[in-house]
């Protein structure tokens, strides 16, 4: 479903209200944001930024929630600084974060300041990924208190049976040929154990190299909660590595892991667990692009991903 942005007009009336004190703001629009509609603020040396949910019933109290129990644990996240279930103007919820200094780590061309960002931020990742949720899938954002995290679905099963289906008849022929996705039948009977059981666990939902920050080298953070669901914990260690190699000339998964194995122990196959993710990931993704990009399809970084997902889920 579209929604329209609200009037800037009116959005600059909610920031003036919400920073009452200072004289001069300047108030940008950000395209990049996905999920919701995201304006930053310039004030003196200070930057902020202000999202508004597109949805009339949702509300930023998970995120709220997840923003501050990473930061009770170290992990270097925004601060929330203002939030409101249903702005009065803008009949939304809103939420004001503090700003992550620097650039994405895609613009750190440096391989030995990326392995060590990377570290720091698996680390981090780690700790995020241990947030227990009641269910998977979406985090549900129509509950009036925040005493836990749920999301929509019983089990990770039903969660990724939700488009499955649907998503790989789409791409067959048109993007996929019918080979592969015969061979990703065969994959998914292989590991169909895989699906069932395990605790729900928070992810980022949208973990790339364009959410980790970095001034000059140094980690500075983790941004845009916007895609929190609740799967199992392999979610984005496979989103990750779905999108390696896209933004950089050498591979950077394995530095990621390093971090992440400082804090959270995995399994001796989880080569194989994080390729399945990958991959059901990599399938969802493509089908949603050629939705609503399919210009993009041909050169999509998910059609390489899957090759290389296949062959390690078949040795």
């Amino acid at each position: 479903m579209q929604y329209n942005p609200p009037d800037l007009h009116i959005v600059k009336q909610v920031i003036a209200q919400i920073f009452s004190h200072a004289p001069s703001i300047l108030v940008d629009r950000m395209e990049e944001g996905m999920s919701t509609y995201v304006y930053r603020i310039s004030h003196a040396n200070e930057v902020f930024y202000l999202r508004v949910q597109p949805e009339a019933n949702a509300s930023f109290a998970p995120e709220v929630h997840v923003h501050q129990l990473l930061r009770s644990k170290g992990v270097k996240v925004p601060e929330v600084i203002h939030f409101e279930r249903e702005n009065e103007l803008l009949q939304r919820s809103i939420m004001v974060t503090t700003e992550i200094k620097g650039m994405p780590l895609g613009h750190c061309a440096v391989e030995t300041d990326t392995r060590k960002i990377l570290f720091e931020a698996g680390r981090d990742l780690a700790i995020i990924n241990s947030l227990p949720v009641e269910g998977f899938g979406w985090i549900r954002r129509d509950k009036c208190e925040m005493t836990r995290l749920e999301a929509e679905f019983p089990t990770y099963r039903a969660f990724i049976s939700e488009h499955l289906e649907s998503d790989l008849a789409d791409l067959e022929d048109r993007v996929l040929p019918k080979s592969d996705i015969i061979t990703i039948g065969h994959i998914l009977a292989r590991y169909d154990g895989w699906l069932d059981g395990g605790e729900a666990w928070l992810a980022h939902g949208d973990f790339d190299m364009t959410h980790i920050y970095q001034v000059q080298g140094q980690y500075t953070g983790i941004i845009d909660f916007g895609e929190i669901r609740g799967t199992h914990m392999f979610y984005d260690l496979g989103h990750f590595k779905m999108y390696d190699g896209e933004m950089l000339p050498f591979l950077v998964f394995p530095y990621l892991v390093e971090g992440y194995r400082e804090v959270t122990v995995l399994p001796p196959n989880y080569e194989q667990h994080v390729s399945l993710a990958s991959l059901l990931i990599a399938v969802r993704t493509l089908a949603r692009t050629l939705e609503k990009r399919p210009a993009c399809i041909d050169d999509h970084h998910g059609l390489k991903s899957i090759q290389k997902d296949t062959q390690i889920l078949l040795a």
